[in-house]
């Protein structure tokens, strides 16, 4: 633990140790956790004799490799600097680790002239730059290094087929794969093509390549997972996740995050559960996905739950956790908790940046995400794309329009490239404000076709403000945007149904509806849910769905009526659904009312104590 070394470096200093081992030792023990900083700070101030410590200079080279705030480039370039006034820069192993270094930085450039400066070289050093050309997508000059190799290991082949299919050449990844000697196509060989496939949403291929296997690893499983995941299969995901022989901590985190990340929030709760009961403890990726997971459900008795995990299991605090705790307490309405997380981070990432500034907008304080935005402005961290939506979507939301105007016309200086995003929240701006030509000035002159989203905004502002003739402009671009255009999913329906009902064209909007049927697309139904502060209760959440609420006759005096379907009782983290049957006695209060109303597409719920 972090807490460990920082309790060392305290003894230490206490003492006022000269050791040059114990300093050494508590670098390493900084590395170890991560905390290269505070390695860097201990290297550069106390260990005495640096110059005899050449063994340290690798283990930070790596650290600096892999940490990846941009102020720790120059740390990494200060090393190599020392390194040659020190000769160690003609070590094979610290030579081999700074082209390392440089490549996963991506400076491709310094890693060669690295290269080129080491008097020997072996398989790894060459193996180190052609990783640092494929990963810069550089296949010309990975092949004009390997075929001046003297000997390739099997890390050399399986870098080659990584490279090509990181590119998206699929067919040479499988040329090299099928040329690589039989010796050396191994377990990662096999795994790298199957991951490519994946990547490149090809199940078919990977698990053809898959099932042909003659041993598989805990990776190769986890990417099957998660393609079947994201190509919306999650029955074939878990399946393959059922036929994993033993399961470690990979396999687990990508069947709860592939389910968070599709939406299925109760089943990556329970996956969670399922893993604990298998003794596989967590880390900072799990926890991070079961946060989403309490966000996307609203339950805030269930995220506090997973926090005091968090805490109990002194599980590592990195940005992924601190973003996905931010995010859950704002999106579970303690925004104030939210806040306070946000302020107490040492160090924020755009990340971070991006959920504060996007919960405090979509909270309606808008105000206060402008000036967090202005706060970013002038920190480490610039605005990117994901930022600039969610600080137009503020300043549309709060009616700001001359800041918005402003933060548009300065996408350039935030090297940003304007998105179509970024037009329909201007739109949407100007929509709001009444600027109706300018608006529609913006749409026509975007350099790509606006889509129903952004027409849609307009047209929505066009009947606000009663501008009947750009209405009828609007309503024309829609229908000949609708024409060439074939509608795949229930939302792109009912989005252009709706258009045409505001436009008051009512037949094509009934033909909308019955093409939809015709198609068998279904409305995804609306829900809302409750969280019951009630002892017998405790640990469930209760969904209304629309289409699975049966309407009682409200004549009756049903208070028996009340019943809950598939309700379980799984852990104190972890929540499982249940739909409630409503009842309609609610003259006086009761324990447990539960009522659910029905206006057209509409579901509004109401827990009464």
């Amino acid at each position: 633990m972090a807490n460990r070394a920082r309790q060392l470096h305290a003894i230490f200093l206490t003492r006022g140790s000269h050791d040059p081992n114990n300093w050494a030792h508590l670098v390493r023990e900084y590395v170890s956790h991560s905390s290269l900083r505070e390695a860097a700070l201990v290297y550069s101030r106390s260990v005495p004799r640096r110059t005899h410590h050449q063994p340290l200079l690798p283990v930070l080279l790596k650290a600096a490799a892999s940490y990846r705030a941009e102020a720790e480039s120059g740390f990494g370039r200060c090393l190599h600097a020392e390194a040659l006034k020190s000769a160690f820069a003609r070590d094979l192993l610290v030579g081999t680790t700074l082209v390392s270094m440089y490549c996963k930085r991506g400076a491709l450039a310094d890693a060669r002239r690295a290269f080129d400066e080491m008097p020997h070289r072996n398989t790894v050093s060459y193996n180190a730059l052609l990783a640092g050309y494929a990963a810069a997508g550089d296949m010309d000059g990975a092949l004009a290094l390997f075929g001046g190799m003297r000997s390739w290991t099997y890390v050399t082949w399986a870098t080659l087929v990584r490279g090509f299919a990181e590119t998206g050449d699929m067919a040479q990844a499988r040329r090299w794969f099928e040329a690589t000697p039989p010796g050396m196509r191994n377990v990662v060989t096999w795994t790298v093509l199957v991951h490519g496939y994946v990547a490149a949403g090809d199940m078919e291929a990977a698990r053809e390549v898959f099932d042909r296997m003659p041993a598989r690893n805990a990776f190769v499983w986890s990417s099957m997972v998660t393609g079947y995941f994201k190509a919306g299969d999650a029955e074939e995901a878990q399946a393959v996740f059922d036929r994993i022989p033993t399961r470690n901590l990979v396999n687990w985190n990508a069947l709860i995050a592939g389910y968070a990340q599709i939406g299925c929030s109760e089943k990556a709760l329970q996956a969670f559960h399922s893993m604990l009961e298998e003794r596989v403890k967590p880390d900072e990726f799990t926890m991070a996905s079961v946060l989403s997971a309490c966000a996307q459900l609203g339950s805030l008795e269930q995220g506090r739950k997973v926090h005091d995990f968090i805490n109990r299991e002194h599980i590592r605090k990195n940005h992924f956790v601190m973003n996905g705790l931010i995010d859950m307490y704002a999106k579970c309405g303690d925004l104030t908790y939210a806040r306070y997380i946000f302020d107490s981070m040492r160090w924020k990432n755009s990340e971070c940046w991006n959920t504060m500034i996007s919960a405090l907008a979509s909270h309606g304080r808008c105000d206060e995400a402008l000036k967090l935005f202005f706060q970013m402005e002038r920190s480490e961290q610039k605005p990117n794309t994901i930022t600039l939506v969610a600080v137009l979507g503020a300043c549309m939301h709060g009616g700001f329009v001359d800041e918005g105007l402003r933060i548009f016309n300065n996408f350039n200086a935030y090297g940003v490239e304007v998105g179509v995003e970024h037009y329909g929240c201007l739109v949407d701006l100007l929509g709001r404000a009444g600027k109706l030509k300018e608006a529609y000035k913006i749409v026509t002159n975007m350099p790509e076709e606006p889509n129903e989203v952004i027409w849609g905004s307009l047209l929505g502002a066009c009947r606000v403000h009663g501008d009947t003739e750009m209405s009828r402009l609007v309503s024309d671009e829609i229908h000949r945007l609708h024409s060439g255009h074939t509608l795949t999913n229930d939302a792109e329906y009912i989005m252009l149904s709706n258009i045409m009902a505001a436009s008051e064209r009512w037949e094509q909007a009934e033909q909308l509806r019955k093409k939809m049927a015709c198609h068998g697309i279904e409305k995804t139904p609306g829900c809302s849910s409750l969280e019951l502060g009630i002892p017998e209760c405790q640990g469930y959440a209760h969904v209304f769905l629309r289409d699975l609420i049966s309407v009682a006759d409200p004549k009756r005096n049903d208070l028996d009526r009340l019943h809950m379907i598939g309700k379980k009782k799984i852990t104190d983290t972890v929540i499982a659904v249940a739909v409630l049957y409503p009842c309609f006695r609610t003259f006086e209060p009761q324990p447990l009312i539960c009522l659910t109303c029905i206006y057209g597409w509409n579901v509004e719920c109401y827990g009464v104590m």
